[in-house]
This record gives C-alpha cells, structure tokens and sequence, in this order.
C-alpha cells in the first residue's frame, strides 16, 4: 500500500515524532510512505515533500489541494493520513476529487465553534491518540463515536 502522511509542521510535535514512528513501521511491513509537511524536524527514510500546508490563506489552500490532488494521482497513493486540522481540511477536499482512502489522526484537543460542529473535516475514519480526545470529538464536536478509534502510540 501506498501511504501519503500529510502533515502541517512549522515545529516539532508529537504529531510529526507519532506520524514519523508510524511511517517507520510502514516501511518495514513492506508498505510504501511518502510524507508531505511545511518542515520535518527528525530524520524519516521515506521521501518528503514540503508544501506550506500550515499556510490557511484561501489562495494558498486551494494550491495545496491541487498540488496534492496531482501527487496522489501521479504516485498513485492509495492512503492519505492526515494529522492535524489544517492537513484534514485539504485532505479531506483532495480525496473527494480522487477517491482515495483518507484517515485523520488528531492528536491533541480541538476548538469548538459553529463550523467544527457542523463540518467534519476529519474523515468518517478518526484515529485519537488517548481516549479524553475521543470523548471530545463525539461529545462537544457532535462526531458519531462509530467514526472515532483510539490508538495510543504503541510504536516507539
């Protein structure tokens, strides 16, 4: 399988050093990774391509959701992971164009508003990282719970 990990990084999270243990864990059960963010911090075999997913200017997301749109189809990715809020929102649109399989990991809690209630971006496939984010989704985001997996990271 063919896994794209898109992620929004400027620094050094969790969310890069969790996608980073699972790509390395990828790549050793014979799957293929590739990994598109701003900046990576830590080494990672698998190639990487940065874009400025952080960048939420309208003009600049709608760039990213086409570059991504061509790249899932020209390495013919079968998986898009995406690991924060700015990269499920264009993933989210990308995999609408190219019917690509999409999982969300949030890793860390999220902003409650108008449109965080009414529009998942997050896919109807949500990894969490602990079970305190997986009753925050379903409970003051309005996820149905049959969306949301708990998986720690048990990797590293």
């Amino acid at each position: 399988m063919k896994i794209l990990h898109l992620l929004s990084q400027t620094q050094l999270t969790g969310a890069e050093v969790y996608a980073l243990a699972l790509c390395r864990y990828q790549l050793a059960h014979g799957h293929s990774c590739l990994i598109v963010s701003d900046r990576l911090h830590r080494s990672t075999p698998a190639p990487h391509i940065t874009l400025p997913i952080d960048d939420r200017r309208w003009r600049q997301r709608w760039q990213n959701i086409n570059r991504l749109t061509a790249l899932v189809r020209d390495e013919q990715v079968d998986l898009i992971h995406a690991h924060s809020r700015a990269a499920s929102w264009i993933a989210n649109r990308v995999q609408h164009r190219v019917r690509v399989g999409y999982v969300s990991t949030v890793h860390g809690r999220q902003s409650v508003h108008f449109t965080s209630r009414h529009f998942n971006t997050y896919g109807h496939h949500v990894l969490v990282v602990c079970a305190d984010l997986a009753e925050q989704l379903v409970t003051e985001l309005d996820m149905p719970a049959e969306y949301v997996r708990v998986v720690p990271n048990g990797l590293d």
